[in-house]
């Protein structure tokens, strides 16, 4: 088996064991006020450092999928063009690619999801001209996408996407 392919294995079995730890002990909570509050706030974007592309709009960072898909829109398409673009004039840029689900599935399977849509963003940037030392992966799944109960399809699509985070290097 080759090296990156026993390293990916090893970092999604790890990924998932600790996923499994931060769900023990938890209090329970409301399960109505929950989803009252994931019905008024969908899952916020990840703030963005100033002096980065597309710093003061998160939309412009964020593609979305459909459900248990990795592929990629024509409207992400756009939106991962866009982002080569400021990629490949800054090479001191750094681009992390959270993917994230909704929370319908396992924990296993969601992992796994979220993992395709970041690797598939990468992929993406990468036939766009993007250096691979620009590009990090995290696939980050449901459980760190908001904490919040989300009931509707509306919460649900906002919660499968693959957010752009950029850094300085």
């Amino acid at each position: 088996m080759p090296s990156y392919l026993r390293l990916r294995l090893l970092c999604l079995a790890g990924a998932v064991l600790l996923s499994a730890c931060g769900t023990l002990d938890q209090p329970a909570a409301d399960p109505s006020a929950r989803a009252a509050k994931a019905a008024r706030e969908p899952t916020p974007p990840t703030p963005a450092l100033p002096n980065t592309p597309f710093a003061d709009d998160p939309a412009k960072r964020t593609i979305y999928f459909a459900l248990g898909e990795a592929t990629i829109s024509r409207e992400g398409i756009e939106v991962l063009r866009e982002n080569a673009m400021h990629l490949k004039n800054d090479p001191q840029l750094v681009v992390t690619l959270v993917g994230y689900t909704d929370n319908l599935g396992s924990a296993a399977y969601n992992l796994a999801v979220a993992d395709k849509r970041a690797e598939a963003a990468s992929d993406k940037l990468r036939s766009l001209g993007v250096p691979r030392n620009q590009l990090r992966r995290l696939p980050r799944a449901s459980e760190q996408s908001g904490k919040e109960a989300c009931d509707s399809e509306t919460c649900r699509q906002s919660m499968r996407k693959v957010e752009l985070v950029y850094e300085r290097r």
